[in-house]
């Protein structure tokens, strides 16, 4: 039984290296979600432009007009569902 030692860490230190570095690398079949994220955000419309810029503007201008009504709560989130439209 002792000879055997040796070989059981060696077969033990054997597997954990191989399962290290299959955890290391994603599998070739799935696309990685931070490209595809990356790739949304590109996509997407830039802050800064004059459309979500006027979008922003509206919102805004919904919160005080909801604020002014003193709305809360559900009435509130049905308030500014219509009103951003």
């Amino acid at each position: 039984m002792p000879r055997l030692a040796p070989l059981f860490i060696f077969s033990l230190a054997l597997t954990l290296s191989v399962a290290s570095a299959l955890a290391q690398n994603p599998p070739a079949g799935k696309p990685n979600t931070d490209q595809a994220g990356q790739q949304k955000m590109k996509n997407s419309e830039d802050p800064s432009s004059p459309a979500m810029q006027q979008a922003a503007a509206k919102q805004a201008d919904c919160k005080k007009q909801a604020k002014a009504q003193k709305l809360g709560g559900a009435r509130r989130r049905a308030f500014m569902k219509d009103c951003a439209k």
